[in-house]
C-alpha cells in the first residue's frame, strides 16, 4: 500500500502494532498499522524503543482512567516520529472500531472517519514543534549531508497486511449473542468488556458491553444451567434509553452450532457463512423474544 503525499509532511494516527506474512524487520523495528485524517489505511516501520516511549505515556494515562493515542508525523519518506495525546471515551471507542475495519476492510467507514480527523487535531501543538525542527534538520541536511538519526531509519516495503478477522459493520443488527470474553485490546477500557458477538444478521463482530452487567448475566445463567440442565445463551440489546443483557434457553443442537462459530474464529480468526439452520433460529427466537419485551 502507498497513500503518502511526498513531500509533504504527513499527521497519521498509530492504531496498533500489526505483521505483515513477509515481514522480516530487524529485532529494534516494529511494524504499525496507522490511519490517515482523511481516513486512509496502511502502514510504517519505526523503532520499537522509540514507539515505546510513546506507549508509557499512555499507559500512565490508562492507570488514571483516562484514554490517550500515539499520533505520527513523517519527516521523510515513510518514516514517522510519534507522540501521544490525551482523547475521549467515545474517541477511544472510534478508534477501536476504526483498527477492526482496518484490518479487515482496508478503509474506514464514513460514519468513522470524522474521529482521525478530530483526533490529529488535539496534537496540533506538537505537530508545529515537529515541523519547526523538521525544517531544521532539512535545512542542516541539505548543507552537511543526512543526520546520522535518520540513517539508521531503514526503507521497508509497504506490503499488504494479512490478518484474518471477522466481518466488522459500522452498525449491528440487534439482539446481538454474546458467544464468548476477548482480551482486551490497545485502548482497554477498564469498566468495559471486549466480546465476540453474533448480530440478528449473523455476521460476527467484536465490541465492548459493561464488564460488571456481562459478569452478573453469566452467573445468572450458569445458576440457571446447572438448576435446569438445560443449554442458554446471552442476549445483548439496547432500547431508547438503557441496555438489555439477558439469557434464553436453546436446544442442545443450537449450543454445537454456536460453539462451531466459536472454533471456527479460534482456527481462522473470521466467520463462516452461510450460517446453519441451527444458528439462524438462534437468531429468530432472540429477535422474537426482545420484540416481545423479554427482559
Amino acid at each position: 500500500m502507498d497513500f503518502l503525499t511526498r513531500n509533504r509532511l504527513k499527521e497519521v494516527v498509530f492504531l496498533a502494532p500489526v505483521k505483515a506474512l513477509s515481514d522480516q524487520l530487524p529485532r529494534n523495528k516494529i511494524r504499525i498499522l496507522y490511519c490517515d485524517a482523511k481516513g486512509n489505511i496502511d502502514s510504517t516501520v519505526t523503532e520499537d524503543s522509540v514507539y515505546r516511549l510513546a506507549r508509557n505515556y499512555i499507559q500512565k494515562l490508562e492507570s488514571d482512567h483516562k484514554y490517550g493515542v500515539i499520533l505520527g508525523v513523517e519527516v521523510i519518506s515513510g518514516n514517522y516520529v510519534p507522540f501521544a495525546v490525551e482523547i475521549s471515551s467515545e474517541q477511544a471507542r472510534a478508534l477501536e472500531r476504526i483498527f477492526e475495519h482496518a484490518i479487515t476492510r482496508g478503509i474506514v467507514p464514513y460514519v468513522l472517519k470524522k474521529y482521525p480527523k478530530e483526533i490529529i487535531k488535539l496534537g496540533k501543538d506538537e505537530l508545529k514543534e515537529i515541523r519547526k525542527r523538521y525544517e531544521q534538520s532539512r535545512l542542516e541536511t541539505e548543507a552537511k549531508g543526512m543526520p546520522e538519526v535518520l540513517k539508521r531509519l531503514a526503507d521497508y516495503p509497504e506490503e499488504g497486511i494479512a490478518v484474518a478477522v471477522p466481518i466488522y459493520k459500522a452498525q449491528y443488527h440487534y439482539p446481538l449473542v454474546i458467544l464468548k470474553r476477548l482480551a482486551s485490546g490497545e485502548a482497554a477500557q477498564k469498566d468495559m468488556q471486549r466480546v465476540l458477538i453474533l448480530d440478528n444478521e449473523g455476521d460476527l463482530g467484536i465490541i465492548r458491553v459493561p464488564r460488571d452487567i456481562l459478569g452478573t448475566t453469566e452467573r445468572k445463567l450458569r445458576d440457571w444451567k446447572k438448576k435446569s440442565g438445560r443449554a442458554g445463551c446471552i442476549l445483548y440489546s439496547r432500547d431508547a434509553d438503557s441496555l438489555i443483557m439477558s439469557y434464553m434457553e436453546i436446544s442442545e443442537f443450537q449450543r454445537k452450532a454456536l460453539n462451531a462459530i466459536k472454533r471456527h474464529f479460534d482456527e481462522t480468526g473470521h466467520g463462516k457463512r452461510p450460517i446453519s439452520t441451527e444458528v439462524q433460529g438462534v437468531l429468530t427466537k432472540a429477535k422474537g423474544l426482545i420484540s416481545s419485551g423479554y427482559k
